[in-house]
């Protein structure tokens, strides 16, 4: 499971705390489902809608910490990974529509890996002037922006416009507008009230038998619970609608069924925070007589624009 968690790094700091993150090298999976507004709430409505400018920076620091267990037996093995990264994405244009492009990056990473009581794994790619093997191919995309995304004012992703250096996955996810890899959270196309309910339904790949790979559908519904000034909290749970009969393919799922609680400021059109959370166990998930028990937070929040900012800076 370290090596799981590695894989799925670079794109879960990119896309946190979004529950549609895809592994490393997963095939894309069609999607299935516009967003669908269950209830539309409490008067007075009111259309729902990010607000983007031409130029507009907006800077989040992600703080991630994830337990798995896995027994066997008698035996039983922790592994706990730690990470606090800077990501920011820049909105490189707006068009007529409000349709904004934006290029996500990471900036800085603080990473820490262990297992059990061994010497635990770290890097802070600030200090470190070479990472560690475990996390050499994160260190190869701080700074880096791999893709542009178009988005619709609702959030809905349109677009997907790979950069050079951009890897083989993302790319074939371009060629599909797989929204599985949006970080935006997705908002109804129509106004809505306080007690509103949405939902949207998309594919995530498993790996089943030896190697093959089967689509399983999730939905994710959210529920605009409060609000407090021009501040909307909203509730989000993901669940998987696939029958499901393999406890090992119920494992892989357990990281991507997260429940979330989001701040959203109403004037600014922006996402303030999110924390995501997820505490599973799956018996038989690593085969005969095993359990597996995952526990995981992950904070993500806005924070101040660091002055002297300028698009010419990032890394292309």
């Amino acid at each position: 499971m370290h090596g799981c968690w590695l894989t799925s790094t670079i794109f879960s700091l990119l896309l946190a705390t979004s529950v549609r993150a895809a592994q490393e090298g997963e095939p894309a999976a069609s999607n299935l489902s516009a967003v669908t507004v269950v209830h539309d709430g409490e008067p007075p409505h009111r259309k729902l809608e990010y607000k983007f400018a031409n130029g507009q920076f907006a800077h989040y620091e992600v703080t991630s910490k994830m337990t798995m267990t896995t027994q066997h037996g008698q035996a039983q093995v922790k592994a706990v990974n730690e990470s606090q990264a800077w990501k920011m994405f820049r909105v490189v244009t707006v068009d007529a529509n409000g349709h904004a492009t934006l290029e996500p990056l990471i900036e800085r990473v603080k990473m820490q890996a262990q297992i059990d009581n061994l010497p635990p794994t770290t890097y802070d790619s600030q200090l470190d002037p070479a990472p560690p093997r475990e996390f050499a191919e994160v260190a190869k995309s701080i700074g880096r922006a791999h893709a542009r995304f178009l988005y619709s004012r609702d959030g809905e992703l349109l677009k997907i416009i790979t950069l050079p250096g951009a890897p083989p996955y993302l790319t074939a996810a371009a060629e599909k507008v797989d929204a599985k890899y949006s970080f935006l959270v997705p908002l109804p196309k129509t106004p809505v009230g306080v007690g509103a309910v949405w939902k949207d339904r998309f594919q995530v790949m498993v790996t089943v038998g030896e190697g093959l790979g089967q689509p399983v559908t999730l939905q994710r519904q959210f529920t605009w619970k409060s609000q407090d000034g021009s501040v909307a909290t909203l509730l989000s749970k993901t669940s998987v609608l696939s029958p499901i009969n393999n406890p090992q393919v119920e494992g892989q799922l357990m990281q991507r069924t997260p429940s979330a609680v989001i701040k959203f400021d109403l004037e600014r059109g922006l996402v303030l925070s999110q924390t995501a959370s997820v505490d599973q166990e799956v018996v038989n998930a690593l085969g005969p007589n095993t359990r597996l028990h995952a526990q995981s937070e992950t904070v993500e929040r806005l924070i101040p624009t660091p002055a002297g900012v300028q698009p010419a800076a990032l890394k292309q």
